[in-house]
């Protein structure tokens, strides 16, 4: 009877062991779809945010492109004022007469001439001309892309081109301002003329490698960034739009040594760390990726949402370390 009991008992702990085990097992899994499920949805979120971005820049671009004639705008009509309100010149004092000479009244003989002719001139203001030029557009453009008003600022760049052609600040300029208002063909255009007048500009080939880079032609960015770092080896944020490009032209390997360059430089670079992370869970390393991505939001942590739901990190998901660092960053 006592073996008996105790066969009962141990069969007894065995069932609830299982028990317990299959109810483990299930949170466990029940953990894990509730992790892809907010992955997916704050993938989804990320997703959202970026076309509705996409959508307010193309809004804000739209809303500002129907405006008033140039000459009516506020920098236009002020300049304008300025130009037309010039003073008359104050009129000719005769000097005084000498009274030991001449009659009280009488003008000397050689004003006595000169009133004559001057009889013959109509009598109105001085006005003086408005004098513009290719740059006073560029500093009125700059004025208004830096309030967000692409439109204007493309129409005031536009004029500096046709006052010169050849000046490389307002091709570059329009170039960015129509990137921000989402015309991206016609900012490819004003890059490369830009590069044709200036080929050693660094900021344009980074510029122009980031738009190729958005528009996945990736081989045509990297050629920008291999120019752009051609002229200033130490410039890291090339160095990291550099590895995003090799990064989703499928070649990890490349881009995690840009991005660990660009860390050796300044270790303070944030979307260094995030890169390197990045590549090193395209290559299999969770280790190395958690230590980057720990550094990483440690820098910022802005990249905690992205992270969360970053198709490239998914060797993480799940990762207990992972949702931990998350967490810690306030995901």
């Amino acid at each position: 009877a006592a073996a008996e009991q105790r066969e009962r008992e141990e069969q007894g702990c065995r069932e609830t062991e299982e028990r317990a085990a299959a109810e483990q097992r299930e949170r466990e899994e029940q953990e894990r779809r509730e992790a892809e499920e907010r992955a997916a949805a704050e993938q989804l979120a990320r997703e959202e945010r970026i076309a509705a971005e996409a959508r307010a820049a193309r809004e804000e671009a739209e809303r500002w492109e129907p405006i008033p004639p140039a000459e009516d705008d506020t920098l236009e009509r002020r300049f304008n004022e300025l130009a037309n309100t010039a003073d008359p010149a104050p009129p000719l004092e005769a000097p005084a007469p000498d009274p030991g000479t001449r009659a009280a009244g009488a003008l000397p003989e050689s004003l006595e001439t000169l009133e004559r002719v001057l009889q013959d001139v109509p009598s109105q203001p001085i006005q003086t001309i408005a004098a513009r030029n290719a740059e006073s557009y560029l500093d009125e453009g700059n004025v208004y892309f830096n309030v967000g008003q692409y439109g204007l600022a493309i129409e005031r760049y536009s004029r500096a081109i046709e006052f010169d052609a050849k000046m490389v600040a307002a091709w570059y300029n329009r170039a960015n301002a129509r990137t921000r208002a989402g015309d991206y063909e016609a900012a490819l255009g004003d890059y490369d003329r830009a590069l044709e007048l200036a080929p050693g500009d660094a900021d344009a080939l980074n510029n122009r490698g980031m738009l190729h880079l958005y528009r996945s032609t990736y081989d045509l960015a990297l050629r920008d960034f291999d120019a752009a770092l051609a002229l200033d080896p130490g410039d890291t944020t090339v160095m990291v739009n550099r590895g995003l490009a090799y990064l989703h032209s499928d070649n990890p390997g490349a881009a995690l040594g840009d991005f660990r360059q660009a860390a050796s430089v300044d270790n303070e670079d944030g979307a260094a760390h995030y890169g390197a992370a990045q590549a090193m869970a395209q290559l299999g390393d969770p280790k190395g990726a958690l230590e980057s991505i720990r550094r990483a939001l440690a820098l910022d942590p802005g990249y905690a949402r992205e992270a969360s739901g970053d198709p490239k990190l998914e060797l993480l998901q799940g990762d207990a370390e992972f949702l931990r660092i998350l967490r810690d960053a306030g995901a």
